[in-house]
């Protein structure tokens, strides 16, 4: 049995690098894009919801009677939701792309 002797790192330099796919690049930004416009607006409809609630609780207090809840949820949490989430959904895009050409160019 013989033994070969360790050459170092020779056989692995020339090994070429391996770059991503557009495919995978589309695929990845696509995920980021969606995931940061998720969590803006799930953000926001709690935001929206907990200031909806209080002020809804203020009202009340303020004028007596009834308190409708579901006025928090369609005059406040819902419009703030998709007032952040179309803000998350742009500023990500614009990031992305920003992102992508700035690699690039290197």
């Amino acid at each position: 049995m013989s033994v070969v002797p360790y050459s170092g790192m020779a056989g692995s330099a020339l090994v070429a690098a391996k770059y991503p796919s557009r495919f995978s690049i589309v695929f990845a930004s696509a995920l980021r894009v969606l995931f940061a416009t998720l969590l803006f607006t799930a953000g926001g409809m709690g935001s929206g919801l907990l200031l909806g609630i209080l002020g809804t609780l203020a009202w009340g207090m303020m004028h007596g009677g009834h308190i409708d809840m579901t006025n928090a949820y369609r005059h406040v949490a819902i419009p703030i939701a998709i007032g952040l989430g179309t803000i998350a959904f742009f500023g990500a895009i614009y990031l992305e792309v920003r992102a992508r050409r700035t690699s690039q160019e290197r």
